[in-house]
């Protein structure tokens, strides 16, 4: 019995501390999630990231499509804490781009339940410099369960199309239901300094939503993926929390089955 209550205690105190929050402050800087600017490196073990840093001019292929810098989906970080899913992009790509003239503008986060291309939740950025109805959906920083998205300018193979474009890219919402907002940061300047290329301009969003907004979406807890690409999704990025959070009340069911062990070992004394 004294192994079993020690095991539940060591438990109960790595639940609690994975429900303790690391202090991310939503505000465009994610030095607070870096431990190194030039590797990307994260801060801590609880954050999860992919990161895909490449420059050049327009001309540079990137994946599928071109644009070198000023397209590069170059890194991207999660994590949760508490009962708040935190996301963290850096890109070359300037938010403020417009979907015009042969430009693209920046596309929507999109979440993939069960990791198995589904998208069923996205969260919106409202381009303040639009141009078109990709740009211009819905409530900037809502969280929506998405019922129709829309798709970039490259098929699966990786091959410019008009008509068949790959569905594993998502780029913007297209229709969907309003399920809460999000708490949304990006910058407009670039910032130098970060990456393998430390000349090159970055732009930075940041953000946090509740977990129950994910669950009213139909997450069942299970693993997921967040995504980001731009409209024309010439460069995409994806990225999994890999943690598995408790639903509400979990914890609470946790300790009373601690403290039940507890007092039955009390009795078994007693007896």
């Amino acid at each position: 019995m004294k192994n079993i209550t020690k095991f539940t205690l060591a438990l109960l105190g790595s639940a609690l501390a994975g429900q303790a929050s690391a202090g991310i402050v939503v505000d465009g800087n994610i030095n607070e999630w870096l431990s190194n600017t030039t590797t990307w490196a994260t801060s801590n073990a609880g954050i999860h990231r992919t990161v895909e840093d490449q420059t050049g001019n327009n001309s540079v292929r990137l994946s599928p499509g071109y644009g070198g810098q000023a397209y590069d989906a170059e890194a991207i970080f999660a994590t949760i804490e508490g009962s708040k899913l935190f996301i963290a992009l850096a890109t070359g790509h300037n938010p403020l781009t417009q979907t015009s003239g042969g430009n693209y503008g920046a596309g929507d986060f999109a979440i993939d339940f069960g990791k198995n291309g589904s998208y069923e939740v996205g969260v919106n950025f409202r381009n303040p410099n639009g141009a078109s109805s990709s740009d211009l959906f819905g409530q900037h920083a809502g969280v929506y369960a998405v019922s129709q998205w829309y798709y970039g300018l490259w098929n699966a193979a990786g091959n410019q199309t008009s008509s068949n474009p790959d569905l594993t890219h998502p780029t913007s919402i297209k229709s969907g239901t309003l399920l809460g907002t999000s708490n949304f940061a990006y910058t407009t300047d670039p910032v130098k300094g970060y990456g393998t290329y430390g000349n090159d301009g970055h732009y930075f969003y940041e953000m946090s939503l509740d977990l129950s907004l994910l669950r009213n979406a139909g997450w069942d807890g299970s693993a997921f993926n967040i995504h980001w690409t731009e409209n024309c999704a010439n460069d995409s990025i994806l990225v999994d929390p890999d943690q598995y959070v408790p639903e509400p009340g979990s914890l609470a069911l946790l300790g009373a089955g601690l403290f039940g062990m507890m007092g039955l070992r009390r009795r078994a004394k007693r007896k």
